[in-house]
C-alpha cells in the first residue's frame, strides 16, 4: 500500500492545507470531514503561516535585488580591484628587494606568500580592505615606504563607499534571517495542523478501501507516495 507523507517544503504545507480547505468550502452540501473547531484552526494557522512565508519570501527578494544591483556590484568591483592592486604593488616591492617579506605579516598575509588573498565574496573583500588599510598604517609607522598608485587612501575611499552599501546589505540580510526565523518556529505548528486535517479525512473515509480511498483522500490535500516495488507494479 502507498504511504503518506506530510510535506516538506513551506509551498507544499500550503498547497495541501490549502486544498483541505478550499474542498470544504467548495462542497455542495455539508460534508463533516472536518470538525468545526478544526477547520477554524486550520484556517487560522493557514492565514498565519502564509503571511510569515510571504514575508521572508518578500524580505529574501529584497536582499538579493540589493546585492545585484548595479550600485552594489559597482561598488564592490571598485573596492576589489583597488585592494588587488595595492597588494600586488606591494609584492613587486618585495620582489625588488624594497620592502622586506616578513612585512606580509602586517597585511595578515603569510610572509612566503605571493599570492593575493581571497576576494571571492564580498565579506573576503571587506576583510582584505580592513587587514590592508590596517597593515598600510602599522606599517608606515615603523617607518616604511608608503606604496603609491594606488595609495593606501584611494583604497580607503573605495573600501568605505562599499562598505556603506555592505552595511545595509547586512541590514537587509538581518531582516531576512529574522523572517525565516518565524516560518520555522511556525513550521512544526503547521505540521501538527496538517496531520490533524489528514487523520480527520482519512477517518472520514474509513469506510472507503483501496484506490477508491486514496483517491477521496488525494482529492482532500493528502499526499502519498508509491514505495519502489509498487511503482514497479
Amino acid at each position: 500500500m502507498p504511504y503518506r507523507r506530510l510535506p516538506n517544503t513551506d509551498q507544499a504545507r500550503i498547497r495541501s492545507l490549502e486544498t483541505s480547505l478550499d474542498k470544504m468550502r467548495n462542497s455542495d452540501y455539508y460534508t463533516p470531514v472536518l470538525s468545526p473547531e478544526l477547520f477554524t484552526r486550520a484556517e487560522k494557522k493557514l492565514k498565519q503561516f502564509k503571511e510569515a512565508v510571504d514575508r521572508y519570501l518578500k524580505s529574501l527578494d529584497t536582499q538579493v535585488s540589493y546585492s545585484k544591483s548595479e550600485p552594489y556590484q559597482t561598488r564592490l568591483k571598485n573596492a576589489r580591484m583597488y585592494v588587488s592592486h595595492f597588494l600586488t604593488v606591494f609584492n613587486m616591492c618585495v620582489k625588488r628587494g624594497e620592502i622586506k617579506a616578513s612585512d606580509r605579516s602586517f597585511y595578515s598575509i603569510p610572509e612566503n606568500s605571493g599570492e593575493l588573498p581571497d576576494m571571492s565574496s564580498d565579506i573576503a573583500v571587506i576583510r582584505c580592505c580592513e587587514n590592508t588599510i590596517k597593515g598600510e598604517k602599522e606599517r608606515t609607522a615603523q617607518r616604511g615606504i608608503p606604496i603609491y598608485n594606488p595609495t593606501i587612501a584611494k583604497v580607503t575611499v573605495h573600501y568605505d563607499l562599499f562598505r556603506e552599501l555592505y552595511d545595509k546589505q547586512c541590514e537587509l540580510r538581518q531582516l531576512t534571517d529574522e523572517a525565516l526565523l518565524v516560518v520555522s518556529l511556525m513550521r512544526p505548528q503547521i505540521d501538527e495542523v496538517i496531520l490533524d486535517v489528514w487523520n480527520s479525512i482519512e477517518d472520514y473515509f474509513s469506510d472507503l478501501t483501496g484506490e477508491k480511498k486514496l483517491k477521496a483522500c488525494r482529492e482532500y490535500g493528502l499526499i502519498y507516495y508509491y514505495r519502489s516495488s509498487e511503482k514497479a507494479d
